[in-house]
């Protein structure tokens, strides 16, 4: 009886309790608590190094990340030598050469990546000695062969050759000029100039000066003990000399006064990249920081919820993305907005942006919006902790930035607190809307309206690299295209005078040229065949050789009434219509002549220009969706650039670069002894072999037979 007594007064108290709960209201959250982090051990030896150590034994696989903290230097006319020495960091070493390198660390399924601050390793745990092997190589003895310094410095030109498609990187290359200035380590951009001037004992004595171990820490994580780290660390790591410390340097920074506006042309650009920044003073674990990140994630951090990204794109439609970002750094942080938008609301959508940047630093946030975030943000950070790298990187940066020890287990806490006031703090004491850089980079057509913008209502024009592009200046009165290409036409035949043009057509009525393009990286040599004749017969081939053989890979001909092409893609048809009408026009000596016959191409001079330092006309030639334009020198009249914009069957704009320089003469005719293809960043350099003339059109590649030819190209291709 007594126990059935003590059931029912515990029912009782529970049905009590029970029913003073009001399910009318949802549960209060609770407050974020502070999180224990337990941190990783770390142990300092002599030469310097520290080391940081994050034991996880659920899997057997350890990984090395090496960064060496060394102040940013200033590269100056060389700028772009961190960046070749970081990749040559990876090209084998003294004792191992590159190809060698590579296939021990494929055997092992080994993962190594090279980088300017050290180097990133993993693998299994039972290759732990062979692995540290070879990274005690790249730190202590690193080949820096003339071979692979030649290789690297190919591929960075053929990336700065790409750069002319790829506007998100103009946009990057500007708005760090205009932030940082010229005299900031973040300010510096490679150039072709620049990466001409970088030699290899540039890069050694970059390696001797800066990656020293007295600046460097080195992260171990993964199925490993304290005692096997140091034992690894002392056979491997402590041989590391250490050398003289590296005192760090302040920079000046530009600043910015009103919203200044730089504009990067692109030619046939159909969208515009729009980006919108100016430099902050926030290093990282100030305490605005979280803050910042909080009010960046609001404004534009990257979900579809963000003022931005709701404005612009599900609202106005103006782009697919439109984000922001707030950075901090030791040096000096930066804060950006923007995206890519159709060209016909670039306007409208600096507009919108710029509202946005003012409104959240003129208005608290909404509690709904300061909820939402908070909550994805400690989703985010909590999610982060089941990954032992990020706890080896939040030590990483305990040690670089000198955080308090509780700076990450409290980092809940602190983002719980913050309030819309705080918001609107940080923004009014860090966002400028009033004083910014807008950097644009899209269709020169769009400049004009892009005045209004700028504080002195005249926009600054920049190159792809940021140094100051000049505007067109106009052309001499009398000037036309039409006197710029028959010009052209009687400067590639070497005549000074109507007269010797005439003459010379009748004496020289045939141009043969053969021309060679290497890709060594691919082990492939590309030897082009082109020949031209009066007054309109045509034809190329391209034969390809490699370690499989040799083939064509496109060839074309037309004798004035007929002709044919065929392309890699399996394209071979005959030219027909529209395309037969206009290989039928007068071309010879120079294809452009065949523009002035044709009704429906359009060709205007639109000024001078100024390209490699020297003045140029600018020809724009439209033709149906083509179009290019076309730049001719003042002073010889020689053809140095075409820029080609064309559309897939997709309705993509395919761009095309192709230089002429170094022209000679040859039998009688000025040739460009180099020619440079650059198509969507794939660079090919062809250079001159040969250049041949004849009195009469008589090679038999104009009537379709291509066996002459590529017989020549063959006997070239085997040094005969």
């Amino acid at each position: 009886m007594k126990q059935l007594v003590i059931l029912f007064s515990l029912m009782s108290s529970v049905l009590v309790g029970y029913g003073q709960i009001d399910r009318s209201e949802a549960p209060k959250p609770q407050p974020n608590p502070e999180i224990k982090i337990e941190m990783p051990q770390d142990m300092h030896f002599e030469n310097g190094l520290r080391v940081i150590i994050v034991e996880n034994h659920k899997l057997p696989k350890v990984s090395f990340q090496l960064f060496v903290d060394y102040p940013n230097p200033l590269e100056g006319d060389k700028a772009g030598v961190s960046s070749i020495f970081g990749e040559m960091l990876g090209s084998g070493t003294k004792s191992t050469p590159k190809t060698e390198f590579d296939e021990q660390m494929d055997y092992m399924g080994a993962t190594f990546f090279s980088n300017s601050r050290g180097f990133y390793a993993s693998s299994l745990k039972k290759h732990t000695p062979d692995i540290l092997k070879m990274l005690n190589q790249v730190v202590t003895e690193p080949a820096f062969a003339q071979e692979d310094f030649d290789r690297i410095m190919a591929q960075n030109k053929s990336g700065l050759a790409s750069l002319a498609s790829d506007p998100s990187g103009m946009s990057s290359n500007v708005a760090s000029v205009v932030n940082f200035g010229p005299n900031h380590p973040y300010g510096e951009v490679m150039t072709e100039e620049t990466l001409d001037n970088i030699e290899l004992s540039d890069v050694k004595d970059y390696y001797n000066k800066n990656f020293i171990p007295n600046h460097a820490y080195l992260v171990v994580v993964g199925d490993v003990t304290y005692k096997e780290v140091k034992e690894y660390v002392y056979d491997y790591f402590v041989p590391w000399q250490r050398k003289e410390d590296l005192k760090p340097v302040d920079y000046a920074t530009p600043r910015t006064t009103g919203k200044q506006v730089y504009f990067v042309n692109k030619p046939g650009a159909v969208q515009s990249v729009i980006k919108i920044t100016h430099t902050v003073d926030l290093t990282p674990g100030h305490e605005d920081e979280i803050k910042l990140r909080l009010l960046n994630q609001i404004l534009g951090g990257g979900s579809f919820s963000a003022r931005l990204m709701s404005n612009l794109r599900e609202d106005k439609a103006y782009t697919y993305g439109c984000y922001s970002q707030m950075s901090s750094d030791e040096l000096k942080g930066n804060f950006s907005a923007g995206g890519s938008f159709r060209n016909e609301v670039t306007d409208s959508a600096i507009v919108q942006i710029l509202d946005e940047i003012k409104g959240i630093a003129d208005e608290p946030v909404t509690d709904k919006e300061l909820d939402l975030v908070k909550k994805s943000m400690t989703g985010a950070f909590a999610r982060s902790l089941e990954n032992p790298q990020t706890v080896a990187r939040f030590a990483l940066n305990m040690f670089r930035f000198n955080l308090p020890a509780d700076y990450y287990s409290t980092y809940l806490t602190k983002l719980e607190r913050i309030t819309k006031e705080d918001l609107l703090m940080v923004a009014d004491k860090y966002l400028q809307p009033n004083n910014l850089n807008i950097v644009v980079v899209g269709n020169e057509e769009i400049a004009e309206k892009l005045n209004d913008f700028d504080f002195d209502g005249k926009v600054d024009f920049k190159n792809q690299y940021g140094e100051d592009e000049e505007m067109l200046k106009a052309a001499p009165e009398g000037v036309t295209a039409e006197t710029i290409i028959n010009k052209y036409a009687m400067a590639k035949m070497n005549a000074k005078t109507q007269a010797d043009y005439d003459d010379k057509l009748k004496s020289i009525q045939q141009i043969e040229v053969y021309r060679l393009a290497e890709m060594k990286e691919y082990g492939v040599k590309l030897y082009m065949y082109t020949a031209q004749a009066f007054p309109n017969k045509s034809g190329n081939v391209l034969y390809m050789t490699s370690a499989m053989g040799g083939q064509v890979a496109e060839s074309a001909w037309f004798n004035g009434e007929e002709g044919r092409e065929k392309d890699a893609r399996g394209k071979d048809e005959a030219y027909a219509g529209a395309d037969l009408a206009r290989k039928k026009l007068t071309s010879y000596p120079v294809g452009q002549l065949a523009n002035l016959e044709n009704d429906t191409v359009e060709v205007v001079l639109m000024g001078i220009a100024t390209y490699n330092d020297k003045p140029h006309y600018k020809v724009k030639v439209v033709e149906g969706e083509q179009l290019s334009f076309e730049y001719y020198d003042v002073v010889t009249s020689l053809l140095s650039k075409v820029e080609s914009i064309v559309k897939d069957e997709n309705g993509d704009p395919i761009e095309t670069l192709v230089t002429f320089a170094d022209y000679a003469e040859k039998n009688g005719v000025m040739i460009a002894t180099k020619q440079t293809i650059n198509a969507q960043g794939q660079v090919l350099e062809f250079n001159l072999i040969k250049a041949e003339t004849n009195k009469k059109a008589k090679a038999k590649i104009f009537s379709g037979k291509m066996k002459v030819a590529q017989k020549a190209l063959v006997a070239l291709s085997l040094g005969k």
